[in-house]
């Protein structure tokens, strides 16, 4: 019998990150990430809602993408959009 090599296509599991930040108030001029898949459309969506929440509440948008789909965002990237946005959307598009 030959050999089996059975893979796991999953990423590792992200760590807890540490303490959940409080909610908004509001969103009025808060700068909000949009942190994209790389999923086909994924951007697209991402771009339509912050068009509409900056219609609504006047945010700044920062986009970002984490590159490849099946892992997770580097914890470098993590970091700049914690300390550039008081809120995130991430886009899990298909």
């Amino acid at each position: 019998m030959g050999t089996v090599i059975a893979l796991n296509p999953v990423s590792r599991a992200p760590g807890l990150g540490g303490e959940r930040g409080r909610g908004l108030s509001g969103l009025a001029g808060k700068t909000v990430g949009f942190l994209s898949n790389n999923k086909p459309n994924a951007g697209v969506v991402l771009g339509r809602v912050a068009a509409r929440l900056d219609e609504r509440f006047g945010i700044a948008a920062r986009h970002y993408n984490k590159g490849i789909p099946s892992l997770c965002a580097a914890e470098e990237l993590i970091e700049e959009i914690v300390r550039g946005c008081q809120a995130v959307v991430l886009a899990i598009n298909d």
